[in-house]
């Protein structure tokens, strides 16, 4: 399963798709927000041609930045 995140202020942090195929990125949620509303793409990441390449670039900056991992 893949792993989700969340930071110190609330923002949450998960792998989605894109529009086409093959495409993937980290998004992130502000807290305000719920549910499917208001996910953005991570600027810091690159848009990825597989969610494992994808999970890998949130995986490593969840690391650098110290995010715990999230349930949601």
């Amino acid at each position: 399963m893949p792993k989700k995140y969340i930071d110190s202020r609330g923002w949450k942090y998960q792998v989605m798709p894109g529009l086409g195929e093959n495409t993937f990125k980290a998004r992130y949620q502000r807290p305000e927000k719920q549910g499917d509303v208001g996910w953005k793409g991570v600027a810091a990441v690159p848009w990825r041609g597989s969610r494992e390449e994808a999970q890998t670039d949130l995986d490593q900056l969840a690391e650098k930045k110290g995010w715990a991992e999230w349930n949601g």
